[in-house]
């Protein structure tokens, strides 16, 4: 399947002062709409956004992550499959980048499109491996500048802790000694401990960046942004990763490469993985039958080329065993906003780009969480007061247009005579997806309003309506499509219609 960004082309509005670089030389202030250019760039053109060699002003460099916010709001709403933008979110929240790194950010319309939407309905190997190999998870998690005799430990720690095997695998506080794993003595530890992480740690030494740094000799790397792999950085001699020994030379990026098959393929991932999604998709509180059944279809397909969409069908199939009440799971602001905008037939405008913020405060902001765990997925955490007071906020906005997103008519279908009580009856239906009469009374009455008192302000009837959109029951759905759906996606794609 593809996951592509697929909507019409937009100019998004890009301002700011007159100031200076560190250097002394002065760049204009710029009032300007200029279209998401950033989407499609490849490394080089977005390395300019780093800050290197002062090429971009200041006040800019952050649009690669504010087009990419924007992108995907866009995604959500033009989607005719708004359920593969949510899995997109799962892949995007399991290898979670923090983009106030402006390192990170820069690249980071090019990880969403080269290793979450090309690779997210593939082989987990290999988004795996396109993960590691990328400037922002390189970059984030101190990767880029490992070297032989002083190896950084983040990413390897990682690795197996929240990308693979997961924190139940870690064993150091039962197990000191390899040895002493169960399993390891026939090469198939069930866990991991600290030594695998050191060796690890040492097996990706020399996978950096291409970013300016010197190499020793007078020489320098170019200055790209791409992945190069550093010989002379390289940690070569024998290492030990999850009870497999690795010969010493074994050839360029092969121990790194080993490290990433291992973890891969381990049970414990598999297992890690499966009670992820199982709870992200289908209910917080899975049974053990769920997430085994699960990990046992990932496993099972561990060579295939289609390996996770194998696995999002199974999530399908379990959940279609489920009453609906069941497999309820917290809409995303985003995925909010495109059923309301549909709802009631706003062409939602996002040129001003003031939309962004009140997003941020509807949930963790896109690449906005700062620890590598991820942000937090649970309906409680979801559904914080903070958030849910971000949520207000924004529904309310794009009813009433706070954020210059576009108007829409209140009153579309009514007569001229249309009371209160028939305004509400009228949306009911397209925002809750059902007539809710008691909602429009307890609604009306804390407006101090009356039922059958005709209606004609249209920015009241918009507020009106927007609150329908606050709602308890406008904030979940079964985010997962019906087999029937994904059967027919799976048709388009195999067709070379799905976008």
């Amino acid at each position: 399947m593809d996951s592509r960004f697929q909507f019409p082309p937009i100019n998004l509005r890009l301002r700011y002062d007159a100031g200076k670089y560190p250097d002394g030389r002065e760049y204009p202030a710029v009032d300007e709409y200029r279209p998401l250019s950033l989407l499609g760039a490849d490394l080089p053109e977005l390395f300019a956004y780093t800050g290197s060699g002062d090429q971009i002003p200041p006040p800019e460099r952050n649009r690669p992550l504010v087009e990419l916010q924007v992108a995907n709001l866009l995604q959500m709403i033009s989607t005719p499959y708004p359920w593969q933008e949510e899995w997109v979110a799962f892949w995007r929240d399991h290898f979670s980048l923090f983009g106030g790194d402006g390192n990170v950010r820069a690249f980071l319309p090019h990880w969403e499109r080269t290793v979450l939407r090309e690779h997210c309905w593939g082989n987990f190997g290999q988004i795996l491996s396109a993960s590691a190999k990328h400037p922002s998870m390189l970059y984030y998690l101190n990767n880029q500048s490992s070297r032989a005799g002083s190896a950084n430990e983040n990413y390897a720690r990682e690795l197996f802790e929240l990308h693979t095997l997961g924190r139940s695998a870690y064993l150091n506080n039962l197990y000191a000694q390899w040895r002493k794993v169960p399993g390891a003595l026939i090469g198939n530890p069930v866990g991991y401990i600290d030594e695998d992480v050191y060796e690890a740690a040492r097996s990706f030494t020399g996978w950096s960046v291409e970013n300016g740094a010197g190499i020793g000799g007078g020489q320098s790397l170019p200055k790209t942004g791409r992945f190069i792999y550093v010989e002379a950085w390289h940690d070569n001699y024998q290492k030990r990763v999850l009870a497999n020994e690795f010969a010493s030379y074994a050839g360029a990026m092969k121990d790194g490469e080993r490290v990433l098959d291992l973890c891969a393929r381990h049970p414990a991932t598999a297992h890690f993985l499966a009670s992820k999604l199982v709870r992200r998709f289908i209910q917080e509180r899975p049974t053990p039958e769920m997430i085994n059944s699960t990990a046992q279809v990932f496993s099972e397909h561990r060579a295939s080329p289609k390996q996770l969409t194998m696995v999002y069908q199974h999530l399908i199939e379990l959940a279609q065993k489920l009453p609906h009440v069941e497999r309820l799971q917290v809409r995303s602001p985003m995925r909010a906003v495109a059923v309301l905008t549909k709802a009631v037939g706003l062409n939602l405008d996002v040129s001003e780009g003031k939309i962004v913020g009140p997003l941020n405060e509807a949930a963790p902001a896109l690449y906005g969480w700062r620890s590598p765990e991820g942000p937090p997925v649970s309906m409680t955490q979801r559904l914080s007061s903070a958030y849910l007071r971000g949520r207000v906020q924004l529904l309310q906005g794009v009813a009433e247009n706070w954020w210059s997103t576009g108007e829409w008519n209140p009153f579309d279908g009514l007569g001229p005579k249309r009371t209160f009580a028939q305004l509400l009856d009228r949306w009911q239906a397209p925002i809750l997806g059902g007539q809710r009469p008691g909602l429009s009374s307890a609604l009306l009455a804390s407006q101090n309003t009356n039922p059958n008192e005709v209606v004609s302000d249209m920015r009241r009837a918009r507020r009106l309506v927007g609150l329908l959109a606050c709602a308890p029951s406008f904030q979940t759905e079964s985010i997962l499509p019906s087999v029937a759906e994904f059967k027919m996606a799976m048709t388009r794609s195999s067709q070379g219609g799905l976008v």
